[in-house]
């Protein structure tokens, strides 16, 4: 599973937008979300202290534990997660080979410069999957020039389900729609639709 989180600027506040691709083959449970701004060095000493409790409780139990400072919001359980365009209830499935876009979160700090904004995807099988929320304007765009021209070749066929009617009113036979759209490169496209027996091309 992959979680990629951006940040960007509302006013004085930011807006986390948080999605989840299940890059598996199985189907993944999500039972909480979890965004915080986590201080400098905060995630070495959550490192040791889970080394430190690993004797002692187990890396079964000690994996399952996330360790935040506030200001964080966490939403596990049967809860809702609503913005102006989406919602969601935990838990909840993500099918094998599907992306999933959580409702934006908005958070506001004085300054980014101490803090470093992160999500935690907390998975059924007591996985947490963690992320960095990323400056969205930090992506800087790519300009990319072709010195060829591309040729598509298409075909559609299209089976009518209803006959035509012959001139004496009695029902035709199943006709084959096809349509055939060529790309030249130049910006011209030519067009062809043909119809034809269908029975005559699947004999």
């Amino acid at each position: 599973m992959q979680v990629l989180a951006l940040r960007e600027r509302l006013g004085r506040d930011w807006v986390v937008s948080t999605s989840v691709v299940n890059v598996g083959r199985q189907d993944v449970s999500l039972i909480g979300y979890t965004v915080w701004l986590e201080p400098s060095g905060m995630r070495w000493k959550r490192i040791k202290w889970k080394a430190r409790m690993l004797p002692r409780y187990g890396f079964a139990h000690v994996r399952r534990l996330l360790i935040t400072v506030p200001p964080s919001l966490n939403i596990t359980g049967k809860a809702w997660l609503r913005d102006d365009q989406d919602s969601v209830q935990f838990p909840l499935v993500i099918r094998a080979g599907t992306t999933l876009r959580l409702p934006n979160v908005t958070l506001g700090w004085v300054s980014d410069a101490k803090f470093q904004p992160r999500v935690g995807i907390h998975v059924g099988s007591g996985r947490i999957v963690q992320a960095e929320v990323l400056a969205a304007d930090a992506f800087e765009p790519i300009d990319i020039s072709t010195e060829y021209d591309v040729v598509a070749h298409m075909e559609i066929d299209v089976r009518s389900d209803a006959q035509l009617v012959g001139p004496d009113s009695a029902p035709g036979r199943p006709t084959r729609i096809t349509t055939s759209v060529r790309s030249r490169g130049d910006g011209r496209m030519d067009v062809a639709i043909s119809t034809a027996d269908a029975r005559d091309r699947d004999s």
